[in-house]
């Protein structure tokens, strides 16, 4: 009894089930749509925060209220001879503020032409000094010449010949000077020398002599070479003579700057 039994509850069956249903495998649950995600991601407000937003909004637009109030009863508050005195007192300040920003105008063009001028005279003193050191042999020089070569084998060209040489280039256009080395200026002085040769500002130099002159090549050549010119004149003293002219010559011989010890700038007329 008690096997039979239990073999009747063992083998019991749910009813109103079938057994093809109950045998089913159980199908996976449906993925989320998109409408079903986008309804998920969507942020919801309970109604706590609701009326907190609203809350603030009122805040907000009632403190701008009551700003804008103040200050329109701060204006509506005054007297008409405040307001009138009160439009004066912004109408002068805005004259102020145009005069100020005329005169800022004004001193930056002051400041531009004083910076214009200043950079001028600047370039013009450059330049005059260029001039001046060119003049007077304090800047080594360079430009087309003549290179003129002078052999004596007898003894016989003097500081007289070599004076001849230099007056005909300063007549010909020659702008710097240099002999055997040594920088011929204005104060340059050559006499002979006791034993041989010859003595430039000090300095003796010996045959060969050799000058460079920085000038117009063409005019300085036919100058030394006219009838009984300086050319000339060292052939009848046995010397011989060779002009080259050259496109680019450089003399880097210089001297000093010496102040004068005599003389001294003139007043200009009107002076005293």
């Amino acid at each position: 009894m008690t096997g039979e039994h239990s073999s009747n509850g063992t083998d019991r069956q749910p009813a109103g089930r079938p057994e093809a249903e109950r045998n089913r495998p159980a199908e996976p649950e449906p993925r989320p749509t998109a409408s079903r995600w986008r309804t998920l991601l969507t942020p919801r407000l309970n109604n706590t925060q609701l009326i907190a937003f609203v809350l603030c909004a009122a805040l907000g637009f009632g403190v701008a209220v009551q700003v804008r109030q103040t200050h329109d009863d701060a204006l509506a508050g005054m007297r008409q001879d405040d307001l009138v005195r009160l439009l004066d007192e912004l109408t002068r300040r805005n004259a102020d503020l145009a005069e100020e920003q005329q005169q800022l105008r004004s001193d930056l063009s002051d400041l531009r032409s004083s910076s214009s001028s200043r950079e001028a005279a600047a370039a013009a003193a450059a330049e005059q000094a260029r001039v001046q050191g060119v003049l007077a042999g304090t800047l080594p020089v360079r430009g087309p010449g003549i290179r003129l070569r002078i052999d004596d084998p007898q003894g016989g060209v003097r500081a007289q010949t070599l004076v001849t040489i230099l007056e005909e280039l300063r007549n010909s256009g020659a702008e710097s000077v240099e002999l055997s080395g040594q920088r011929i200026t204005a104060s340059s002085w050559i006499l002979d020398d006791a034993v041989d040769g010859v003595v430039v500002d000090g300095v003796a130099i010996s045959p060969p002599y050799e000058w460079v002159a920085i000038g117009d090549p063409d005019t300085m050549a036919v100058a030394l070479g006219i009838p009984g010119g300086a050319l000339a004149a060292v052939r009848n003293a046995g010397g011989e003579a060779v002009v080259d002219e050259v496109e680019d010559l450089e003399i880097t011989s210089v001297r000093p700057l010496e102040p004068p010890e005599h003389a001294t700038p003139a007043p200009a007329n009107g002076d005293g």
